[in-house]
C-alpha cells in the first residue's frame, strides 16, 4: 500500500515528488521486489493529480531500474540492479568476471558462422580484403535475466576451430588459450549509451525504444595482434557498471598514480 501525502504548495514538481516519495519507499525496503504498484487510475485518484503526472513519475522510475511494467500484469518493484564489475587492471571474460561474484551466465547460441568481414571489422582486426571472420551471436542471461546480446569476431585463418565448437555455456577466452594458447593481453573497451531497437528488445525483454548500453572491445594478443572485436548490447534498466581502480607502484616503491 502507498501512503504519502504531496505538497501541492511546493515548487518541487508533483511527478517528481510522487517519485522520490515511491524511490524512497523501496530504498527503505517498505517495497519488496514483486510488490505490485497500484494502478494509474488509482494513484491519480488517491494523490489527486493527473494520469499524466503518475505516468510520469513511474516511467522515471522504470528507467532507472526501480520498478518493471509488464502488460497485463502492470508495475511491480523490481529486483535490485545486478553488479557488473570492471576490473581495468586485468582482462577476463564476462563468464569468468560473473563466477567470481558467484552469479552464474547462461548462453543462447543466436548465430555461429563464417562471414566476410565487413570494412569496420577488417579495421578492428587489422584484416585483407576478402578475409573472412567467425560471428559467435549469443544471449547472456544471469538468473533468468537477458543481460546482453553479445556480438563477437574472430579472424577465420587464425582460429578455425572456433567454428566447430558449441559455445552455448561454453568461454570463448578459456577455449583460445586451452587450444591455441593465446590470451587477451591488452584490450581497448568502449561505452555509449543507446536505445533498443525491435529486435533487440525482443530479445533482452524490454521495451521498444528502452535504453540500453553499448559495448564494444578490441582484444589484442602478446604480440599485439588483434584477435577479437566484440560489439555487445547490454540492457541498462536491471545492472550497473561498476569500475574499481586500483594504485600501481613506480619503480621507487612508492605509490604510483592511481591508474585503471
Amino acid at each position: 500500500m502507498i501512503d504519502f501525502q504531496l505538497d501541492q504548495k511546493s515548487p518541487v514538481p508533483l511527478y517528481y515528488q510522487i517519485k522520490e516519495q515511491i524511490r524512497g519507499l523501496i530504498l527503505s525496503g517498505e517495497l519488496q521486489p514483486g510488490d505490485m504498484i497500484p494502478s494509474e487510475e488509482i494513484l491519480s485518484e488517491q494523490l489527486q493529480v493527473s494520469r499524466m503526472t503518475v505516468r510520469h513519475a513511474l516511467g522515471d522510475l522504470a528507467i532507472e531500474g526501480l520498478l518493471t511494467r509488464k502488460r497485463a500484469i502492470g508495475t511491480i518493484v523490481a529486483s535490485p540492479r545486478q553488479e557488473l564489475p570492471l576490473f581495468m587492471n586485468r582482462l577476463v571474460g564476462l563468464t569468468e568476471d560473473m563466477a567470481e561474484k558467484g552469479v552464474n551466465v547462461t548462453s543462447q547460441v543466436l548465430s555461429h558462422e563464417r562471414q566476410e568481414a565487413t570494412y569496420e571489422i577488417r579495421q578492428q582486426l587489422q584484416l585483407h580484403l576478402h578475409e573472412a571472420v567467425i560471428l559467435i551471436r549469443r544471449l547472456r542471461s544471469t538468473n533468468k535475466f537477458p543481460l546482453v546480446i553479445e556480438n563477437t569476431y574472430h579472424p577465420l585463418e587464425r582460429f578455425p576451430d572456433l567454428l566447430e565448437i558449441d559455445f552455448t555455456n561454453r568461454s570463448i577466452y578459456q577455449f583460445l588459450q586451452e587450444n591455441y594458447r593465446v590470451r587477451i593481453h591488452q584490450a581497448q573497451d568502449s561505452f555509449v549509451a543507446g536505445i533498443a531497437d525491435v529486435e533487440e528488445a525482443k530479445l533482452l525483454e524490454i521495451e521498444d525504444g528502452a535504453p540500453v548500453m553499448r559495448y564494444q572491445r578490441i582484444g589484442i594478443d602478446g604480440e599485439g595482434i588483434p584477435i577479437e572485436f566484440t560489439r555487445s548490447i547490454y540492457r541498462a534498466d536491471r545492472f550497473r557498471f561498476v569500475v574499481n581502480f586500483s594504485r600501481g607502484t613506480a619503480e621507487n616503491g612508492q605509490d604510483g598514480p592511481v591508474r585503471s
